[in-house]
């Protein structure tokens, strides 16, 4: 969690201003990834259940 923002005093050297805590973006959501890399991240998943479904279905009859 980030921490609030608060306005403070440097002195008479430096204006007051917001001091905002950066929040790291790695690891925190699959969605911060590049889009390539969501595709190569959900591809090897697809590709196992498009073959069990696959594979499944070999025996079936169309009915």
């Amino acid at each position: 969690m980030s921490q609030p923002s608060y306005p403070h005093d440097h002195g008479s050297v430096h204006q007051n201003h917001v001091h905002q805590q950066a929040v790291p973006t790695q690891g925190l959501s699959v969605l911060a990834w590049p889009a390539w890399l969501r595709v190569l991240a959900v591809l090897p998943v697809v590709l196992v259940l498009w073959l069990a479904v696959t594979w499944a279905n070999e025996g079936a009859a169309l009915w």
